[in-house]
């Protein structure tokens, strides 16, 4: 029995670095690409940006500020 033991544990040991080998490669994947929102939102924010194009309704625009020189 000790030898299937010793077997047993060593494929366990084997499996197990394997597994932190993979995470560690997912972990370094993740970390090299740069963060974006999640799929729903994106096709969320195009479906108002389409909705709000077939409506007609004026994108928000920045308002200028009105100078404030006095005229006398």
């Amino acid at each position: 029995m000790d030898g299937n033991e010793y077997l047993l544990e060593m494929l366990v040991r084997e499996r197990l670095d394997e597994a932190r080998a993979a995470r560690a490669w997912r972990t370094l994947g993740a970390r090299a690409r740069p963060s974006r929102p999640p799929f729903r939102a994106r096709v969320g924010a195009a479906l108002i940006a389409l909705g709000e194009r077939l409506a007609g309704t004026p994108t928000p625009r920045r308002a200028c500020a009105p100078s404030s020189a006095s005229h006398g």
